[in-house]
């Protein structure tokens, strides 16, 4: 049998490298112009260049490694239809207009980003989903129940269920669960793929390890800079999911961990049949909270055991531990799993806001520039945030937009 690959995503251990695009390094003698410049090239930052370009703007994309090769291809693939796992903890902090448009908004990105795969014909295995999140059997679930309630009260859609409909749907013991329908699961890193091909045949120029060292700013323009030379642009957006050392003021909007996750073997027959349903999206109450998929070729990925980053030299002893612990923590939802051995285990970085929401859109001290930060390598949240920054470019803003940006927080 295998041995376990750990710190590889499967998503691009698995893609064939003959078909892996290459594009080249941005080097300019001479002074370069461009409406808009985007930083970052995972799944928002790829959205939001062909976004623009569509819209007819010219983009110049810089990645500062491979697209793809960052957050966004070591995600679970998973696209939820929430704004927040917390519609009350998102509500308190913000009020109720701003929690309903962040879940209002986050249940139509799922279906937009499915239609636009369909449309552009972006092979990324996009399956939509119902999720369901669970309270364990003997945990207490009136914080989970209130939850529910207090959607349904904002029109949003949620229904609570009790413990034997939760186990007709998923196969899990509970002591009850919600279902949180329109959630979608897909391969993340065909999906980058998908979007860049898109931007680049609407004319959107893609750079390739191309890290840009400095952002600066007049009253007129921003200058973005690399090592091999500038573009000065009137928008730059950054699409890097959590602030960068360009950007470092932004830090303190949000907390920074990793979060571990793990690709079983490929399920026996017998497991497979035990296992029963496996129909849903799945993830719990736990702190941290788990998310759980299962693929096509009858596997099952598990995502959680967030903690604090790994300093790089401990980064092999702490993927092995932590993909030990959740295949552990998998087996007490689901007991038959027990025996079936770790395909894949790794880690991502994830940047979360202090409200658990998006920040999609402009910042008072920071001219000229646009933020995609907080979407957690979520493909739903990154396809909102593209079309949040294509507003912001073309001067068509909607009102949401606001509830979406930094103004709920200055």
């Amino acid at each position: 049998m295998p041995a376990t690959r750990y710190g590889v995503s499967p998503w691009l251990d698995r893609f064939p490298a003959s078909k892996r695009p290459a594009f080249p390094v941005f080097k300019s003698k001479g002074p370069v112009e461009a409406p808009l410049v985007v930083i970052g090239g995972g799944l928002a930052g790829v959205m939001t260049a062909y976004a623009c370009a569509a819209a007819g703007v010219r983009v110049i994309l810089l990645e500062a490694d491979r697209l793809g090769s960052g957050g966004s291809g070591l995600g679970p693939g998973i696209a939820s239809a929430e704004g927040s796992t917390s519609f009350v903890d998102l509500q308190a902090q913000a009020g109720r207009r701003v929690a309903r448009a962040h879940f209002e908004h986050m249940h139509r990105a799922v279906l937009d980003l499915a239609a636009a795969a369909r449309r552009l014909g972006i092979k990324a295995e996009m399956d939509a989903r119902d999720a369901w999140r669970v309270a364990p059997v003997g945990c207490p679930t009136k914080a989970l129940q209130r939850d529910v309630d207090e959607r349904r009260g904002a029109d949003l859609e949620a229904a609570w269920h009790k413990p034997a409909a939760v186990a007709r749907a998923v196969a899990i013991e509970t002591a009850g669960g919600a279902r949180l329908p329109g959630w979608a699961q897909c391969d993340p890193y065909r999906l980058v793929l998908g979007f860049a091909r898109a931007a680049v045949a609407r004319g959107a120029q893609i750079y390739e390890r191309s890290a840009v060292t400095k952002v600066t700013f007049d009253r007129k323009v921003a200058t973005v800079v690399t090592s091999a030379g500038r573009i000065t642009a009137e928008r730059v957006a950054h699409c890097t999911g959590e602030p960068t050392p360009l950007v470092k003021a932004l830090k303190r909007h949000f907390r920074f961990e990793e979060r571990s996750v793990v690709l079983s073997a490929e399920l026996p027959p017998l497991v497979r049949k035990a296992v029963g349903p496996r129909a849903g999206i799945v993830t719990d109450i736990e702190q941290p909270a788990h998310l759980i998929r299962w693929t096509g070729d009858h596997r099952v990925m598990v995502a959680g055991a967030d903690g604090p980053r790994i300093p790089a030299r401990q980064r092999e002893k702490a993927d092995v531990q932590r993909t030990g612990q959740l295949m552990y923590e998998l087996t007490r939802l689901y007991p038959d799993i027990s025996g079936v051995l770790p395909a894949y285990g790794w880690s991502m970085p994830v940047a979360q806001s202090h409200d658990g929401g998006l920040y999609a859109g402009p910042h008072r001290n920071f001219p000229h520039q646009l933020f995609a930060l907080g979407t957690g390598h979520d493909p739903a949240r990154a396809y909102l945030a593209s079309r949040v920054l294509l507003r912001h470019v073309t001067g068509e803003t909607t009102p949401d937009d606001e509830h979406l940006g930094f103004a709920r927080s200055l």
